[in-house]
């Protein structure tokens, strides 16, 4: 799989399906503007700019702003990120492994109650709050035993402190 398909998969896998066709087009591109983008692509301008943007954000593309000595506007102009795939991936590991670690720590710190009808989960505070009663269906909240779910965290965490994005290939 070339570089240019890791990265159109990893935009799928984080922003979409839209995302994916935006680094395909980009990818068959030295450079676009977003309005030839949004054109060849048939999508509502604001959104594509929003997509376009989370992705300069998880620094998969990059762009070139330039102005329109015609209008005087600035005209954006799109290219995948030059960065090395193993430095992208790496980050994102690094990442997720954060956010992982975090929502640990808040699982095994935290008392939850749980509706039995409606699933929906509480704090302890909130469930004082609502007098151990769900606000949605009425129903009598109960204790959850979250530690499948804190054995589950830790499972993923361990898992990807152990996965390594790219193997060295030695060449």
């Amino acid at each position: 799989m070339s570089q240019n398909e890791v990265l159109a998969e990893l935009a799928e896998k984080i922003f979409g399906e839209k995302a994916k066709k935006i680094m395909i087009l980009l990818s068959n591109h030295v450079e676009i503007s977003d309005d030839e983008i949004a054109k060849e692509l048939d999508m509502d301008q604001a959104e594509l700019r929003k997509i376009l943007n989370d992705l300069f954000e998880a620094r998969l593309v990059k762009y070139r702003r330039a102005r329109d000595e015609n209008i005087g506007w600035y005209k954006y102009y799109w290219r995948i990120t030059d960065e090395p795939l193993e430095v992208l991936l790496n980050d994102r590991k690094r990442l997720t492994l954060t956010i992982l670690e975090k929502l640990l720590s808040l699982e095994e710190q935290a008392e939850i109650y749980v509706c039995p009808s409606c699933g929906a989960r509480y704090s302890v505070v909130e469930a004082e709050d609502y007098g151990y009663t769900c606000p949605n269906c009425g129903e009598v909240l109960e204790p959850y035993d979250n530690s499948k779910r804190i054995r589950k965290i830790r499972e993923a965490i361990q898992a990807l402190k152990n996965y390594e994005p790219i193997a060295s290939s030695g060449s």
